[in-house]
């Protein structure tokens, strides 16, 4: 028996098919669902982050306070 080798086709094999050569083997209808749930996951961490936001409202930075310059103090024997 002889084995037939299949004719080389255009894409590649499973194994070497890179991340968007793999994306766009699969069919237009499945690409669109997978496009419609990541821009859904997208929207609703707008939403959930807006939420969070008026929630938890960001306090202001506290800032370090200003003290007016003195003169420096003497020690016991006079000396500065």
């Amino acid at each position: 028996m002889t084995s037939k080798k299949s004719p080389p086709s255009a894409e590649p094999m499973v194994a070497n098919r890179s991340l968007w050569q793999s994306y766009k083997a699969l069919p237009a209808r499945t690409r669109l669902y997978i496009s419609m749930a990541v821009c859904s996951v997208g929207a609703v961490g707008i939403y959930v982050s807006d939420y969070l936001e008026k929630k938890y409202p960001v306090a202001p930075p506290r800032t370090a306070p200003t003290h007016v310059a003195s003169p420096p103090s003497r020690n016991a024997a006079g000396t500065a």
